[in-house]
């Protein structure tokens, strides 16, 4: 007979860690089933920073998902620990937006005028010479920038291992082992998970496999539009003291994390499945690095660091259930907010399968979207 469960989660990544914390926590019998460990791809190796997605379009549903993300990781920073005795370094850190260039000041200033309207906190414009007052070593070609107090961090190996160990803590089970398929009924809706020669029968499967979702489409006969993006980064022993301030320009970032490292980065290469760091992407991080803070050009490597976000066609999250098949729900396509998007994310889906609406509107995130653009 097949082992039974309420919920199988695919994917031990921040997203099926989450969704299995929540649906543990409403009383669900649970397994998440990983095919490595937890948090072995872009779970562990991301930067995790979070800040919320900002935007001139206030009914945008990425800027409202990930405004609830922000709370959800608020609440989760008190109860995590508490429940695990993990510390996931979450903390608070003030953010400059940095135009290198006179082109990107006008979409900076654009974010700075919505944040004025929408955001109750600190925020400022700031000239080059108020910038270099905030950190003397940036370029003193950087033309202007946007200070806001909106962004926190976490080590998101911890993060993820926290939701984890605390999906347990709530009755979870977390199997090692790779699925390979669905059964479905005779109403097409999910009877079991197959693992292997073996299956666990569900009443619902959550597919939360991040680039790899996309495999889920031949278990469901619908087409999953995730494919990966490449991303590396660098984690630096710099020299001087530590960036008190975290740095943004142009999709690239450096922040000072509780290690005492340096870490900077990013790429966005489209190059497959290959998870591997390379002599090309830490000297496209390093030459951005150095042209914004120039004294980081003696420091030393400590560690290089290459994942895959999740991403779908139109940049957005795909959330909801699979057209056609009930029971099975996909989560996944957070690209480089899969951070601070995961608990979103897993609490949306958990909220979705107890039959309960959502704190937030994902109407349009659905994968049946891709199908009515084609129409």
């Amino acid at each position: 007979m097949p082992d039974i469960a309420d919920v199988v989660v695919v994917g031990g990544g921040v997203v099926g860690c989450a969704a299995a914390y929540y649906l543990a926590g409403e009383g669900l019998s649970v397994t998440v089933v990983e095919r490595d460990s937890i948090a072995s791809h872009a779970s562990g190796f991301a930067y995790g920073g979070l800040t919320p997605v900002m935007g001139i379009f206030i009914d945008d549903p990425l800027v409202a998902l990930s405004a609830y993300a922000d709370d959800l990781h608020a609440e989760l920073a008190g109860s995590l620990p508490e429940l695990t005795g993990v510390d996931t370094e979450y903390r608070a850190k003030p953010s400059l937006m940095l135009a290198t260039n006179a082109d990107e000041v006008p979409a900076i200033r654009e974010l700075y005028d919505w944040l004025a309207e929408h955001h109750d906190g600190n925020i400022g414009w700031l000239e080059q010479s108020e910038l270099r007052g905030m950190e003397p070593r940036l370029s003193p070609d950087i033309q202007a920038g946007m200070f806001t107090d909106i962004s926190h961090e976490v080590e998101p190996y911890k993060f993820t291992l926290a939701l984890a160990q605390a999906a347990e803590s709530r009755g979870a089970e977390i199997r090692n082992a790779r699925v390979t398929g669905l059964n479905l009924n005779g109403d097409g809706g999910v009877a079991s998970v197959v693992i292997g020669n073996d299956e666990i029968a569900v009443h619902d499967v959550v597919i939360a496999m991040g680039p790899w979702s996309a495999e889920a489409g031949a278990w469901t006969g619908i087409d999953v539009p995730i494919a990966p993006l490449k991303g590396q980064i660098l984690r630096l022993a710099a020299p001087g003291d530590p960036l008190a301030i975290s740095l943004s320009w142009s999709g690239n970032y450096a922040t000072t994390k509780p290690d005492g490292l340096l870490w900077a980065g990013t790429t966005e290469e489209e190059v497959g499945f290959d998870e591997n760091p390379s002599v090309e992407g830490r000297d496209q991080v390093m030459a951005s690095l150095v042209k914004v803070l120039p004294y980081l050009a003696d420091a030393r490597l400590a560690q290089h660091t290459a994942c895959l976000r999740p991403v779908a066609p139109d940049g957005l999250p795909i959330i909801g259930q699979v057209p056609s098949v009930p029971g099975a729900w996909l989560a996944s396509g957070t690209g480089r907010k899969g951070i601070l998007l995961g608990p979103g994310l897993g609490r949306v889906v958990a909220d979705m399968i107890i039959g309960k609406t959502p704190a937030v509107d994902v109407s349009r995130l659905g994968l049946e979207r891709f199908s009515e653009a084609a129409d």
